[in-house]
This record gives C-alpha cells, structure tokens and sequence, in this order.
C-alpha cells in the first residue's frame, strides 16, 4: 500500500509541478505549448521511453518552424520524471490564432505514426486549455475513445504497455535505420563528388582539365554521380536487411550494380564514368551497412572480413575457371597478365589493400574538421592519399591502355610524386603523353573516403 501511496504522490507532484510552470508563463500573459506522452501504468518514464519522447521532440521543433509558430525557445524546460517525460515553452498569442495552433499540433498527432499516444497542449494566456472537442481514439484497440477504454477498463496496463513498447522499439530502430542509411548515403556520393573535385591529378578528369580523356569532364562525371545516389541507397538498404549468407549476396549487389549502370549510361549518353565504383562501392556500401546494423559500429578488420567472405574466390571463379570468352577490359586483362592484371577482383577479393596500405591511416591524421576550410589543403592531402595508392594499385586501366613497363614507372612516379612537385609534373606529363588514365586507383580512392567518413563522422 505505501508503495501505492508513493507512486501515486509521485504522479500528483509531477502534475503540480507541471502547473506551477505554466502558471508562471501565465504572470507574463504568455500562451504555452506542452509535449507529454500517454503512458499507461508505473513509471511512465525510463531511458527507452525518454529516447522516444526526444525523438517526437526532435521531430516536433522543425514542424512548429515551419508552420510558422513562433515560440520562445530560450525559455523552454524540459523534465525527465518517472512520473513522465514532459517539454513546455511559451509564445505569444500576436503572431497566430491560437485555435490554428491546435489544429496544426492535432495534425502533427494524427499523422504520426505512434500519434495515439503523444500529448500536445495548447494554453492561452489565462491558462485555460484550447480544445478542439476531439476525443484520442484508444491506442490498444482503436474501436473505442481512450478515455471511454480506460474508465470501462477493457485492457490491462500489462496489455498496454507491452503494446506501447513493442511499438516504441519498432519506431525507434526505423528511425535509427533511416538516420543510418542517409547518412551513409550522403558519405558515399560525397566520397565521388571529393574525388572528381581533386584537381589536377594525373591523367584524370577533374575540374582543371579532362586528363587523357576526349569524351568526358568533370560535368560528365557530375551527370554520372548524381544518377548513382538512389543505387547508393539500395546498397546500404541491402546491408542493413541482409539476413542470409555473405557468399550469397554478390548476385543481389550485382543486380543493383546493374540498373545503376543503366541510370549512368543514360545520364552520361554511354560514356562509362564510374562503372568501376558502382561495383566497389555496391560491396563496401553493402558491408558496411551490415556492420553498422549487426553490431552498431565499424571497423576496419570486420569490414574487410567481410568483403573478403563476398567476394572469395572471385578471380578463380570470374577470370580463370570460366568458358566465357574475356568481354570487358578487365577480363582481357587477366587473360595477358595473370593476378597482376586482376583489378577490381583482385582488390576486393584481398580485402583493399592498395586502401588500406597507407591513404587510411594518413587521411586519419591530416583530413581533419578544420582542413575542409582550405581548398589549397584539402586538394593537397586529395592528391596525397590517390599518389599513396596509385604507388602500390596495379591498375588495370594502365594495363589495359598500355603495358606492364608503363604501369611500373607510374608506380614508381607515383612514390616519388608523393614528396616532389617536380615528380608530380612529370608523371602529369608522362599520362597525357601515353594517354593513361589510373581509373582504378581513382575510384579506390573514393573507397578510402568513404571509409575514412564513415570512422571519423558521425553515423
């Protein structure tokens, strides 16, 4: 009984305590606008239901900003009680009629998803509640109005709040899943649109100049990247549901891989811009969402685990034990140099290691918050970590246009290019003058940011 008695003048204090605050908005004849959730039984808070009430908050601040309701954030006050969550602020009554505003705040109820059981009040500046007449349906059953549920007591409070929490986690984790996948959808297309902006870079296109290409610049590459990011999505949404096998999943990238060659085609007018990049980013997109959403984080070891367990085998399977005669680039390639002529099979299969021999751990330490606000800085370490890469990756695009003497000096260029100007210019000059273009180390490139983004901004 008196732990009855406890709960009970717990509850009535939160109540008082809640009037007394809007009370004291009243003495300076200011309306309020409250958010509370209906929760049945006790307590009507604890860390999980707090983390969906700041989230309907959260959700709650752009919506009164964009409809024009004006309140006084500065005086704001938010409770976290058992008694229950609650968010009060004050406005005044001269910029909107304040029977609008409850119309509005009654539509941001009706068309949230677990709008049945948020709570939003409307005072005025005598204290009185606005009402629009209205009555919440039930939240357990929906046939009835809550109020009518809970004088007749059709449900148990153990009805109810197993209902309201299985509902709250199902909210919760769509939320956190739609926060994921946009976040690291942003990282990916930002992680293109780093690598076409670095300007100049051997052989390349960028937004100096069109390197060794006649077909394309940096408006062709802009066309292209802005066609991939709904096949982004996909990727990740493909991650983070995956429930099957990791060895399994390489058809399902594929498929996707291949309509988003399709939307590139169609906005390049056929010039093949990232067709590499659709594939190495449909595996680490694909890996990286599936770390995120299994074990909530990331790290290098366990997404290069598995990318190796998706594409193991891959060279063996796709460019020696196979009847097909060699179609692409790629495929040619292997046919006249063996695994030094592996590419993008070759690297993933390997878990990235042109990425990881050494642009990671230097992207770790100079591409900082506060290098983003230099060009100059940011187009230097750019250039740092592809010359890192180009310096190790035997890429098959140098392969394919020239031979395995010229990929060697590029290499070799590269590693000196990395400390010299003069190095840099030269190996400019010797691409152009070849017409080579290190495709391949471009778009791992893009990987190494996108990877680099992903453990260094919030996800």
């Amino acid at each position: 009984m008196d732990k009855k008695k406890e709960i009970l003048d717990s509850v009535l204090d939160a109540r008082e305590n809640r009037a007394l605050l809007r009370y004291q908005f009243v003495e300076n004849n200011l309306c309020t606008l409250s958010l509370s959730l209906n929760i049945p039984g006790y307590p009507k808070s604890n860390p999980f239901i707090t983390s969906f009430f700041n989230e309907v908050l959260n959700e709650l601040k752009p919506f009164l900003i964009a409809n024009r309701i004006v309140v006084q954030n500065n005086k704001k006050i938010v409770l976290t009680h058992k008694a229950g969550d609650f968010f009060i602020v004050p406005f005044s009554n001269s910029s909107i009629d304040i029977i609008k505003i409850k119309a509005l705040t009654e539509t941001f109820e009706e068309t949230h998803l677990l709008g049945r059981i948020i709570d939003i009040d409307i005072f005025n500046e005598q204290g009185l509640p606005i009402s629009s007449g209205k009555k919440k349906p039930c939240y357990f059953c929906g046939e009835y109005s809550a109020i009518s549920c809970m004088r007749n007591k059709r449900h148990t409070y153990d009805e109810l709040r197993k209902k309201i929490n299985s509902e709250i986690s199902n909210y919760l984790e769509f939320k956190n899943k739609e926060l994921t996948i946009n976040k690291l959808t942003s990282f990916a297309t930002k992680a293109i649109l780093y690598e076409i902006s670095l300007s100049p870079k051997p052989g390349l296109v960028s937004f100096h100049d069109s390197g060794s290409h006649a077909d394309m610049n940096f408006f062709t590459f802009l066309n292209s990247s802005a066609s991939l990011t709904p096949f982004l999505k996909e990727f990740c949404l493909l991650g983070y549901n995956y429930s099957g096998k990791y060895e399994e999943v390489l058809g399902q990238i594929r498929h996707i891989g291949l309509r988003a060659e399709k939307a590139m085609f169609e906005a390049t007018h056929t010039i093949n811009t990232h067709k590499g990049i659709i594939f190495l980013f449909g595996v680490s997109l694909f890996s990286i969402s599936k770390l995120v959403s299994e074990k909530e984080g990331y790290n290098d070891a366990e997404f290069r685990a598995m990318v190796m367990k998706i594409c193991k085998n891959m060279v063996a399977n796709e460019l020696v034990n196979t009847t097909n005669k060699a179609i692409t680039n790629g495929e040619k390639v292997y046919v006249k140099y063996g695994i030094m002529g592996a590419g993008v099979r070759g690297e993933v299969e390997q878990g990235f290691p042109s990425v990881f021999h050494k642009s990671q751990a230097y992207f770790e330490e100079n591409l900082t918050s506060f290098s983003y606000t230099n060009q100059h800085e940011i187009q230097h370490i750019l250039q740092t970590g592809l010359l890192q890469i180009m310096a190790v990756n035997n890429d098959s695009n140098i392969l394919h246009r020239s031979n395995l003497e010229t990929l060697i000096h590029i290499q070799t260029l590269a590693k000196k290019a990395i400390d010299s100007k003069i190095a840099f210019t030269q190996l400019n000059e010797y691409c152009l003058a070849k017409n080579i273009s290190p495709g391949g180390s471009a778009d791992l490139l893009s990987v190494a940011l996108l990877l680099h983004f992903v453990k260094n901004e919030k996800l």
